[in-house]
């Protein structure tokens, strides 16, 4: 399978979070998302209080639970709900026990804040997807200049057209975050036969021009460069003992 796609001499993964999106027809599909970074000496002790967390009190709102192997956010942990509606993820209950539980047996293992971020499936870019979730994913984060969000979903329009005219088989899944003053933007490669995907070269380049047609290439690696002030990029790790979202 070829994934890997490069962007002026830079690889980025131009294609997280490997969450398979449910099928909630037109509505909106809504994940929120929390960073937790667990004490040095505590790591094995924060595993099994937030695997038995989730067991007990998020079997009704399912969690997917990641390691965050590399980049920004290398070293830390990421659970994410969903897809709901916004009105589904506001009537989720949580009882006092279940905040009773955290605040006693989760929270005093973690450092620092825990940062809570909304992203909305971008369904009409999904690629190939399957029922059986990922084990590993490369996310990365695109922040978009002010007043270029067009610009840069032109620029998705022609990179979704060239993979699947192409007969592209990579999976992808791609989020835009919500509530937050600037724009960004997540496209989430599946590694669904591990790290030896990257060893293999990105034929994004020739698929574009055979789909859009000579000098198309420059055009779509200028509106890069228009519209994105910078980029993330992370290896994720799902760790499936903690999730309780497996499907």
């Amino acid at each position: 399978m070829k994934r890997i796609i490069s962007f002026v001499g830079v690889v980025f993964i131009f294609g997280a979070l490997g969450v398979t999106a449910q099928d909630t027809s037109d509505e909106n599909q809504i994940y929120v998302l929390y960073r937790l970074t667990a004490e040095n000496d505590k790591v094995q002790e924060f595993e099994q209080a937030w695997e038995d967390h989730n067991q007990k009190f998020h079997q009704e709102s399912p969690v997917y639970a990641f390691y965050m192997e590399s980049g920004p956010y290398s070293g830390t942990y990421q659970g994410v709900e969903g897809p709901m509606t916004w009105t589904e993820h506001e009537n989720v209950e949580y009882t006092d026990a279940h905040g009773k539980d955290w605040l006693d047996n989760v929270q005093p293992l973690l450092v620092g804040t825990i940062d809570v971020e909304w992203w909305k499936h971008m369904n009409k870019y999904a690629q190939n997807e399957s029922d059986t979730p990922t084990e590993m994913s490369i996310v990365t984060v695109y922040h978009i200049k002010s007043g270029e969000m067009a610009r840069f979903t032109r620029m998705l329009d022609d990179w979704y057209e060239a993979n699947t005219e192409q007969g592209f088989d990579g999976r992808y899944n791609v989020y835009q975050r919500q509530l937050h003053g600037q724009g960004q933007v997540a496209i989430v490669s599946s590694l669904d036969t591990g790290l030896a995907e990257l060893d293999e070269s990105s034929e994004l380049r020739q698929r574009f021009i055979t789909t859009h047609g000579e000098g198309t290439w420059q055009l779509f690696l200028d509106d890069y460069e228009l519209s994105v002030s910078m980029s993330k990029v992370g290896l994720r790790n799902r760790l499936t003992d903690i999730s309780t979202q497996q499907n």
